[in-house]
């Protein structure tokens, strides 16, 4: 079984790659790591490393072609690929996507700052972040014709902006396992705080069973559920699950 995690920078894609391996007894691939031995070859930071990557679609190349090579190769046996890009190389995986509010994640990366990325405050750290984001997403856009940020390309997402990372750790089992058990009746949903959540043309909706929400710009909006949604901010809930319309795509 292969599973593969992307996500938004400081989302804690490394540490619930971490976790999950532990837990599953999977072994893990991270292509961060793997682009920062080929910058180490080069004699320069990862800054500088994005940057030659910018112009240079060569080493793009290299580390998507070495993530489809070893997953082929390895077609039976447990790994999980923390990287950008390996959901789309990776021909059968659970595909995990972990999602952040843009200035929480400008508040973590900033708190535990790496020494080749400095930022002069949480602000500016959000706003670097999103920056390089974006511009990888584009990037991705460009060389593979394919949308890193769309929903629609994974099976499980989750929003840590106000989460323990630990606490999903049994979320990625139990979905896991659904997937694998009954992969054609398998239900894409996203499990985030409903304090993430914003209301979009606010409606009580009582008789309501399910949360329905689009995403946008990096947030979550409630279009049906609110209801739900209240009740389990009174209630302290740490997260709920929700849906996403296929027309939010």
């Amino acid at each position: 079984m292969h599973i593969t995690i992307t996500g938004k920078t400081g989302s804690g894609k490394t540490t619930i790659s971490h976790l999950i391996a532990n837990e599953l007894g999977f072994e893990r691939y991270s292509t961060g790591e793997y682009q920062r031995e080929i910058a180490n070859k080069l004699g320069v930071n990862m800054v500088e490393m994005n940057a030659i990557m910018k112009d240079n679609i060569t080493y793009d190349h290299l580390i998507d072609k070495t993530v489809e090579r070893i997953s082929r190769e390895r077609a039976g046996d447990n790994l999980i690929f923390d990287s950008r890009m390996a959901w789309h190389f990776v021909k059968d995986s659970f595909k995990i996507f972990l999602t952040i509010d843009p200035a929480v994640a400008g508040q973590r990366v900033f708190a535990n700052p790496r020494s080749e990325e400095p930022y002069k405050s949480p602000e500016d750290a959000a706003t670097q972040l999103t920056l390089r984001s974006d511009a990888e997403n584009i990037r991705f856009r460009t060389i593979y014709g394919v949308d890193n940020f769309d929903y629609a390309n994974f099976d499980l997402i989750i929003d840590t902006t106000y989460a323990d990372i630990e606490d999903y750790v049994p979320i990625v089992k139990e979905s896991l396992e659904i997937f694998t058990k009954d992969r054609e009746h398998y239900r894409r949903r996203i499990y985030l705080s409903p304090k993430s959540l914003l209301p979009l043309d606010y409606c009580c909706n009582k008789g309501c069973d399910e949360i329905i929400i689009v995403p946008y710009k990096g947030r979550h909006y409630v279009i049906k559920g609110h209801a739900k949604v209240l009740e389990a901010l009174r209630a302290g809930q740490k997260y709920i699950v929700a849906d996403i319309p296929r027309e939010a795509y």
